[in-house]
């Protein structure tokens, strides 16, 4: 392997090394369920392939909600660095294979494109109109604005995490799919046999992605943290410092989700009454 890729974990090296040779429709797959808070350096692997179609540049970028990065830029400024690369090579034309069927992150019954997914370009142009493109980081590329492409994804059984027992194990290794999240990921020493593990992660890929274009994203996000901070408290019997840290990181991001919410339920009101 690249040893640009020498630090990633055994994880995450191990999801390289067997999306190494694969399709560009298997990647495709793969990505669309990966574990965002487990994963980003399979992302990164992923999106900078030569022959990455576009629709899973596309994917990445709608489930990433990038409305509510430029919004809140001091809380995601890695995320924003990360979507500025990817808007970067889409403006440069590096994804020029665009074959892969893309509608919008989840769709609706009887939809033929996902209306939160127009709804957010929509909402990120009057970002871009009413705080001036050049004075952000990055804005809506009109090429990952779906619809686009012309089929599915084609994928051999081996390539299907319902079919691949291989792939299943590979998925629960980052974070996604009903086994527990390895210590190696937590930035802790495996518990002893006879100690509980961490509370499972269940699959979050398209899930996930259902929620991104809600106004209580940050809510789910925040409750995420605070039942696995407290959760990982309690499992590895934390030093007494934890407790007060924990307490202040709780007190401090609840007022950031708050008015995440806030301003996010504002935005949605607004745009169904100029509809």
């Amino acid at each position: 392997m690249d040893g640009k890729f020498d630090s990633y974990d055994a994880e995450q090296r191990a999801m390289i090394d067997w999306l190494t040779g694969r399709s560009p429709d298997a990647r495709h797959a793969i990505a669309e369920d990966l574990n965002f808070d487990f994963a980003e350096d399979v992302f990164e692997w992923i999106l900078t392939q030569p022959d990455c179609d576009l629709a899973t540049a596309a994917s990445y970028f709608w489930r990433a909600g990038p409305l509510e990065r430029l919004e809140h830029p001091d809380a995601f400024e890695e995320d924003i660095l990360t979507l500025k690369r990817l808007v970067d090579r889409v403006n440069a034309g590096f994804y020029r294979r665009s074959e892969i069927l893309y509608r919008g992150q989840e769709l609706l019954d009887g939809e033929e494109v996902c209306s939160w997914t127009v709804e957010e370009a929509e909402d990120l142009r009057e970002f871009a109109r009413a705080h001036g493109a050049s004075n952000l980081p990055w804005t809506l590329p009109e090429a990952l604005v779906p619809p686009f492409g012309h089929r599915a994804a084609h994928i051999l059984d081996e390539e299907d995490p319902l079919k691949s027992e291989e792939l299943r194990k590979l998925f629960a290794g980052l974070g996604t799919g009903s086994e527990p999240i390895p210590a190696s990921l937590m930035g802790a020493d495996p518990p002893p046999r006879s100690m509980p593990q961490p509370a499972q992660q269940l699959a979050v890929g398209k899930r996930a992605a259902a929620s991104s274009g809600s106004a209580f994203r940050p809510l789910y996000l925040y409750l995420t943290f605070v039942a696995a901070g407290w959760g990982l408290i309690y499992v590895f019997d934390a030093p007494r410092l934890a407790y007060p840290v924990m307490i202040i990181c709780c007190l401090r991001f609840g007022r950031m989700t708050f008015g995440m919410v806030r301003a996010g339920m504002k935005r949605k009101a607004e745009y169904r009454a100029a509809r």
